[in-house]
């Protein structure tokens, strides 16, 4: 019987599953719900953990009372030590045929550990926003991921909060808007169902919903590549607020990271990246900034990429290298280059 290591990345909007054999083939995947323990609660997070993995493992042929041999995790809002192995303890107890280990990790780990084994940065930018560095000895430094009450800049979350309070602002005459605020407005009130600005607080207080606010980016998105002047300033902005999170961990950043082929290696998760032409002017204005100022360790070659593969495939391979395991994986198959700056040495 083929033994079985499996991955789950966990966002705050959705999340998904992959099974892994011991030859590095990957054999089921799956898609799930939200399972950020901090947003839908810690029994939703681990019903839906479990039953999507329970899936998988029919999808592979494989008995869903075989427990995996591994199964790591790349969670939304799994960063407190404390939170997680509560949450590793319950899912022993609950579901014990699920796995014979665990190893939870945040969700921006499982990214570079999907992309690459000697280092880098992920930014994420989806419902919410988050940056690690991770060196080649293993020591990670952060920079955000503190939800939408604290942080969460350059997230969809951020961008459709940013247009809504513009909106506001400029109709109250608390502050003049940077352009005219029309059509995000119009898009606004068709994106919520909504006639007057009142109706808004139904979504932002009596039936709150991050997902639901976030959802409201890919329609600014869809009104900045009309021409929408307001809209785009939005992304500009979230642009440079991604770049400072790269800017405030890279100081930290082991010179031998910039030494490849690509130098830095940023990996870029999220769905807030499918809209890099928005992003890219507001985002490089403040990468030459600090690249002026000689912020940290030389950094005038970086590449961004996207994961050609879900980060619960690096989860999967934490998980399996936590019981002594290397799952064999093609590091090159499993990103795209989308931007490079700098010369090769």
């Amino acid at each position: 019987m083929k033994r079985l290591h499996g991955g789950v990345e966990g966002g705050g909007t959705s999340s998904n599953v992959v099974l892994i054999a011991e030859d590095g083939t990957v054999v089921a995947k799956g898609d799930g719900p939200c399972t950020n323990h901090w947003l839908v609660g810690v029994d939703r997070c681990l019903s839906a953990i479990n039953e999507m993995v329970e899936e998988a493992k029919k999808q592979a042929g494989s008995d869903p009372g075989v427990p995996l041999k591994s199964l790591g995790m790349s969670l939304s809002g799994g960063e407190q030590e404390e939170a997680v192995a509560k949450l590793v303890e319950q899912l022993k107890v609950r579901y014990p045929n699920l796995s014979e280990s665990y190893h939870i990790s945040n969700d921006a780990i499982g990214g570079i550990a999907t992309a690459t084994d000697r280092g880098g940065i992920v930014l994420i930018s989806g419902t919410g926003s988050n940056c690690k560095l991770v060196n080649g000895d293993g020591s990670v430094v952060g920079c955000g991921g503190w939800g939408h009450l604290l942080g969460d800049e350059g997230s969809a979350y951020w961008i459709s909060h940013l247009a809504i309070k513009t909106v506001f602002d400029a109709r109250d005459n608390l502050r003049s808007a940077p352009h005219d605020t029309l059509l995000v407005q119009k898009a606004m009130y068709d994106y919520f169902q909504i006639s007057d600005r009142l109706a808004l607080l139904t979504h932002f207080y009596r039936s709150f919903e991050k997902s639901k606010i976030a959802g409201f980016c890919r329609v600014l998105a869809a009104v900045a590549h009309d021409g929408d002047a307001l809209s785009r300033s939005v992304f500009r902005r979230a642009g440079a607020e991604l770049a400072r999170h790269v800017v405030a961990v890279m100081p930290k950043a082991d010179k031998e990271l910039f030494n490849g082929v690509h130098g830095l290696p940023i990996v870029c998760v999220g769905s807030v990246w499918s809209s890099w032409d928005l992003l890219k002017d507001g985002f490089l204005e403040v990468m030459m900034e600090a690249e002026r100022r000689a912020v940290g360790v030389q950094q005038t070659r970086f590449s961004l990429m996207k994961l050609k593969q879900p980060s619960a495939v690096g989860a999967a391979s934490l998980g399996a290298r936590h019981v002594g395991y290397e799952l064999p994986m093609q590091y090159a198959d499993n990103v795209a280059i989308f931007y490079t700056h700098g010369d090769k040495p």
